[in-house]
């Protein structure tokens, strides 16, 4: 059995490492990259406490 993520898990984090990923993200949450990995960095990987970084700090527009 493989020890990678299902798509599903995949889904619910942010992969800085991935182009298509970091594009993704950027539009879905209207932020530039360099927003976006600062958001990272402060927040963690996962998509929800991300999403919660930017809306406090009010950086995103959705």
């Amino acid at each position: 059995m493989e020890n990678s993520p299902s798509p599903a898990e995949s889904a619910r984090v942010i992969d800085l490492t991935s182009q298509t990923d970091v594009q993704f993200w950027c539009r879905i949450f209207d932020v530039s990259m360099d927003q976006l990995r600062s958001a990272v960095h402060h927040a963690g990987h996962k998509v929800a406490d991300v999403e919660r970084y930017l809306r406090e700090r009010n950086i995103t527009a959705t």
